[in-house]
């Protein structure tokens, strides 16, 4: 078994003399292999607002096992800074689980915990009661693998499938043991568990019921699991919170758990999960991990890892923007999460008995009002099986219980608002990806549209009744500024799929009911606000910057500037013209760039007030500069985002992931586009390396940008294939065709696209 050591990189730039008595470094080379540039680290620290909430352990992409450590540190497990169960600066592991969110704003999983100690106790029956601290510079992170050795002195490596783990640990001496904690939960608790162990078939095999922050919504997931040993193990112990240690065989309840010892130094682990049932515990386990192969798991792994981060090869770039490039792609990748089994078999909640999926993959984890902006257009673009399984899965959802906002493992936790499910499938439909439109169109009609509630209900248009009497989402209602802006922009994604499938009355309707935002915004103080019933506004001091109770996780600036994804031509028009709303724009980032320049470090604790990159709202807005007209500007501020809110450390991210949502905002920018979400459309910025080769099914897509860097940052011109471009954008279609996308770079503005 090879020893799991991360591989230095080593950079060699050769300088050559230019014309001008500059030493420009040749470009860096093509990337080959993009594994070695992940660093799944990045995003594991921040504090505060400022807190990344990355998921470290191994995974392979929309794998449901994210098998991983959950650490602690001076202060413990504040849930503030382990949504994900790891955070940067702790020096404790607390143990090892098998499921994990990624990026979320809130902690759930942390379940089915397996603990090495030399050291069991009877009365110490909990894997954290067997905590141990490590050093950073004995922990290796990479995509599908991790490994650390433990002060103790016991070497932990993991590797994963899609629905199996496999565990080796090295103990410094015979007679270690496996504590497997079936209570351990992040900031929540198992409810009811049961175990059985199986000495002549070194199997425990089990189920666990677990009820998290948000998986709580529906009253929590069963997840069931069959774990077996490689060797047999000496002694056996079984217990619950009502039943005392002792050989078992079985034990139920509430604090179940188990201890497996074992004569050998070396022992390897083996666990296979399911959402479904027992028997696919069993098939998923013998289906993917067949044989006590560590060394091959790991390499499927990295082999699946290389498949999806090598459909982009970037030529350029510094070598801390190709790190957090591939970072964020990977990211991108880790959720969605798959729930079905190996068999096609899935169950959602309320299904009495499982269900098949026919010729898609079942996933949940669906953090929709975040990813819907960014992760979901990249599924669409690199990635359309991606889209294709979400769509379906979305489907499946809907089917039983209205279009989901943020459905986590098999039910929906009913987070944050919007109909973001609509735009999520418009948006895969618009690009290509239209297997379950005809499945999904009538329900999300009807939720949308009909004066009735649907008998499936109307999912995440649940204010839409006194939006289509008002045009707006009243401010009797909470959140109401953002429940209108979210509805604006899932009606023009829903009139995009009206117009595929052939209803152009009700895709101008829709269109027309997109507009309705600008009902909110009130002249007297130049910004969307709560607007009564009645059709007033409420009388009292207005301060754009408040984080109120009329926004989602937003104040009136960063809300402002949602809505010209859609609907640029509005906003200007309520803001004075172009020139007025480039203006205002302008102000919104010379003040966010002198907030982060000037306040103090703890500020990070809170949101800020300006452009915030750590939250979704305002994540398009250096791109309604291009829109508007002003192309150089939105260069300008996607750079200064790229270098001021990014970087290739654990406090590399501005805020929570959501999903990879952050990520995938970078691939794009740096790639030179923006999708507006829910149609086939792109905003063109400006790349950050050289050269991409883009491969998707067999066709292969250059966007060449010689001589691109943070000195030249400016575009001059834009061809496809050879013919200019002379507005800043393109639909997918016509990167579809196209072969090469060639930027003429520059260091001073030009008047390119405008």
């Amino acid at each position: 078994m090879r020893t799991w050591l991360a591989p230095a990189l080593a950079v060699a730039a050769i300088a050559i003399a230019c014309g001008d008595d500059r030493v420009v470094p040749p470009p860096l080379p093509e990337v080959t292999d993009p594994i070695p540039l992940v660093d799944p680290t990045i995003g594991t620290g921040g504090i505060g607002f400022s807190y990344g909430s990355s998921f470290v352990g191994a995974a392979v992409p929309h794998g449901l096992i994210k098998l991983g450590p959950d650490t602690s540190g001076p202060f413990g497990t504040v849930a503030f800074q382990h949504f994900s169960g790891y955070y940067a600066d702790d020096d404790v592991i607390e143990r090892f689980s098998h499921l994990h969110l990624h990026g979320a704003g809130v902690a759930d999983f942390g379940t089915l915990a397996v603990m090495p100690t030399q050291s069991f106790q009877p009365t110490r029956r909990r894997a954290d009661d067997y905590r141990a601290s490590f050093a950073k510079a004995d922990e290796v992170a990479r995509p599908g693998r991790y490994a650390v050795r433990l002060a103790n002195g016991i070497a932990v490596e993991l590797t994963a499938t899609a629905r199996a783990g496999h565990h080796v640990y090295r103990f410094p001496s015979a007679g270690g043991t496996l504590v497997l904690d079936l209570a351990a939960a992040l900031d929540s608790e198992v409810e009811d568990a049961e175990l059985t162990v199986d000495a002549a078939t070194q199997t425990v095999r089990g189920r666990l019921r677990h009820r998290g922050g948000m998986t709580g919504s529906y009253g929590g997931y069963d997840l069931y699991f069959t774990a077996r040993a490689r060797t047999p193990w000496t002694a056996a112990t079984v217990w619950s919170e009502s039943a005392a240690p002792g050989p078992g065989p079985s034990a139920t309840g509430t604090g179940v758990g188990a201890a497996l010892t074992f004569a050998d130094a070396t022992v390897e682990l083996q666990v296979g999960v399911s959402l479904v049932d027992a028997a696919g515990a069993d098939r998923n386990l013998a289906a993917e991990l067949p044989a006590w192969d560590a060394d091959a798991t790991w390499a499927a792994a990295e082999d699946a890892w290389r498949a999806r981060l090598g459909v982009v090869a970037i030529t350029g770039g510094t070598p801390a923007e190709r790190r957090i490039f591939y970072a964020s792609l990977y990211h991108a990748f880790l959720m969605p999460t798959v729930i079905g089994d190996v068999d096609g078999r899935y169950r959602l909640a309320g299904m009495a008995t499982p269900t098949m999926a026919d010729g898609w993959t079942p996933m949940s984890d669906l953090s929709l009002w975040d990813t819907y902006r960014t992760v979901h257009p990249l599924y669409a673009w690199l990635a359309p099986t991606s889209a294709r399984d979400t769509t379906g899965s979305l489907a499946a959802f809907a089917a039983i219980g209205g279009c989901p906002r943020w459905p986590i493992a098999i039910g929906e936790s009913g987070t944050m608002l919007g109909a973001s499910c609509d735009i999520v499938v418009a948006d895969a439909v618009a690009r290509g990806v239209p297997e379950h439109a005809e499945r999904l169109w009538p329900l999300l009609r009807a939720a949308a549209l009909d004066a009735t509630a649907p008998p499936t209900g109307r999912g995440g248009r649940d204010q839409v009744e006194a939006y289509m009497r008002h045009g707006y989402v009243p401010a009797e209602i909470g959140r109401s500024v953002s429940h209108t802006t979210e509805y604006a922009h899932a009606d023009f994604a829903l009139a995009n799929l009206a117009e595929h499938q052939g209803d152009s009355t009700t895709a101008a309707a829709l269109r027309a009911r997109s507009r309705g935002w600008r009902a909110l915004y009130d002249p007297a103080v130049g910004f969307l606000r709560a607007r009564r019933a009645d059709g007033t506004f409420p009388p009292g001091p207005f301060d754009p910057t408040e984080l109120s109770e009329d926004y989602a996780e937003a104040n009136a600036w960063h809300s402002l500037w949602m809505t010209a994804i859609h609907d640029a031509d509005g906003l200007a028009e309520l803001l004075g013209g172009r020139a007025a709303a480039i203006a205002k724009l302008e102000e919104f980032f010379d003040r966010a760039a002198l907030d982060l320049a000037t306040a103090d470090p703890s500020a990070a604790y809170f949101p800020r007030p300006y452009y915030w990159h750590g939250n979704e709202p305002d994540l398009n807005a250096a791109y309604v500069f291009a829109q508007l007209g002003r192309p150089d500007l939105t260069q300008v501020w996607t750079r200064w985002i790229r270098e001021q809110l990014y970087a290739d450390t654990p406090d590399g991210l501005a805020g929570n992931d959501d999903g990879g949502t952050l990520g995938a905002w970078y691939v794009f920018t740096a790639l030179g586009l923006y999708p507006v979400a829910g149609s086939d459309g792109f905003v063109i910025g400006a790349p950050s390396f050289e050269r991409a080769r883009i491969t998707v099914d067999g066709h292969e897509l250059i966007i060449d940008a010689p001589g691109a860097s943070a000195e030249r940052r400016y575009v001059a011109a834009v061809a496809l294939d050879g013919v200019p471009v002379t507005a800043p954008r393109l639909t997918q279609g016509e990167l579809r065709q196209a072969r090469t996308l060639t930027f003429t770079m520059t260091d001073e503005p030009t008047t390119w696209g405008q």
